[in-house]
């Protein structure tokens, strides 16, 4: 048996691991609280759900005095990338702007946690982000898109 009087636990996780580790909680904590609403609340439900997430966001980067369609692909994608672990490229300007993922450590997470339904699930998911990404730009007045090149997706917001 083993047994610990009292220890400090120190901080030795790499930043590699707490990409992955924070990404798996919170794709497998939105797969669970999109299927929860669903089931027991419907669309509306899960609409409200949506709204509520995205506008967290939205209220944080405007606080942060984002507003240019630069200013949010370079926000969002320094966020994802110290976040998720996600690897992102940015181009643009004060009218358009684009957010390019080589590696997406969100969708990556969300794709294993969907499990044996992926390719559903995918489809599901790629038509929530872009209604997401739609969603988002409206927030601050632009618009908002995803092209997919592949697998690899870009955001578009523009005036």
């Amino acid at each position: 048996m083993t047994v610990i009087q009292k220890e400090q636990i120190k901080q030795t996780w790499k930043s590699e691991q707490m990409h992955e580790m924070f990404a798996h909680i919170s794709a497998h904590n939105m797969v669970a609280a999109m299927n929860v609403l669903g089931k027991h609340g419907g669309e509306e439900a899960v609409n409200e759900f949506k709204t509520a997430t995205r506008n967290t966001m939205v209220e944080y980067l405007k606080k942060q005095g984002v507003k240019t369609p630069i200013e949010i692909v370079k926000a969002k994608a320094e966020i994802e990338t110290n976040i998720y672990g996600s690897v992102i490229e940015i181009s643009g300007d004060d009218k358009e702007a684009h957010l390019t993922y080589i590696k997406c450590g969100m969708w990556d997470a969300m794709s294993k946690a969907c499990g044996s339904t992926c390719s559903e699930s995918k489809e599901k998911m790629m038509k929530g982000f872009e209604s997401c990404v739609s969603e988002f730009a409206k927030e601050f007045g632009y618009t908002g898109e995803v092209k997919m090149n592949g697998e690899q997706a870009t955001i578009i917001i523009k005036k």
